[in-house]
């Protein structure tokens, strides 16, 4: 039989671990009951809703499933311009009250943007090129509709939203003008 040096076994260890890993074997838990698997292949179950999750989506101006459409007439755009379409959604306490956005293959130009919120929150805006601060002011959206311009002068747009207060909706554009 062959011997190997410690140099060769540790590569041979990591790849055993990692097969065991994904395979879901794993080692003996306390008392000699069976583990859990670490890891699976195949399809990962989506997350269930928390109890305040479900409350929150209940405190919304609109069903979830109608903020797409109310989203393409909040802040609708030119068919014919260079933009990031519509992005639209919630934001709570509970799911998520800060959402960063980036939008790597916009053009290097002027953006006008548009924001739309629903709802007992007020959603804070900024805009900007990606890595670097914003170039702007931030926009606060109260129950409202405000259109904002966003320069880059580098290919690439962020955008960051954070909510305070009650959970609302949101839509935004971002179209090109120059």
């Amino acid at each position: 039989m062959r011997s190997i040096t410690k140099r060769q076994a540790a590569p041979l260890a990591a790849a055993a671990f990692v097969v065991l890993t994904l395979t879901g074997c794993t080692g003996p838990v306390a008392d000699g009951e069976a583990a859990e698997p670490s890891a699976s292949v195949g399809s990962t179950p989506s997350p269930t809703p928390t109890s305040d999750a479900r409350t929150d989506e209940q405190q919304l101006p609109l069903p979830v499933d109608e903020i797409a459409d109310w989203a393409k007439t909040a802040v609708p755009r030119s068919s014919d311009t260079t933009g990031m379409g519509t992005l639209s959604g919630w934001l709570s306490q509970h799911t998520s009250a800060h959402q960063t956005s980036q939008f790597s293959s916009l053009p290097a130009g002027t953006y006008q943007a548009q924001v739309a919120c629903r709802g007992a929150g007020t959603i804070t805006v900024t805009a900007g090129p990606i890595d670097s601060a914003s170039s702007g002011d931030p926009v606060t959206c109260d129950n409202s509709t405000i259109a904002f311009d966003v320069t880059v002068e580098q290919p690439g747009v962020s955008v960051t939203m954070d909510l305070a207060g009650d959970p609302t909706i949101y839509a935004l554009s971002l179209e090109r003008t120059a």
